[in-house]
């Protein structure tokens, strides 16, 4: 295991402590996402459900748009892939 130092001002040090937050596990907190990043941004539990309810209410009610899966697409995905 590695240490590691910070500086912190002292006025964002007494803010966070004001709070109550772990500093600690928010910064190991904070590494293991820049290290686990898949570049897409995290998102949370309700909003990845609304996001799957606003989607289940575009193709009930028609409103949404889809891609086709003709010939070309398929070639383009399986390009796109390859250049990957």
């Amino acid at each position: 295991m590695q240490t590691v130092q910070i500086q912190i001002n002292d006025d964002v040090y007494e803010h966070l402590s004001s709070k109550n937050i772990d500093i600690q596990a928010k910064i190991k907190e904070y590494l293991l996402a820049l290290v686990n990043s898949d570049g897409y941004p995290s998102i949370s539990t309700e909003e990845a459900k609304k996001r799957v309810s606003d989607a289940i209410d575009r193709y009930e009610s028609g409103n949404g748009h889809y891609t086709s899966l003709d010939s070309n697409y398929e070639k383009d995905l399986s390009s796109f892939i390859e250049r990957l």
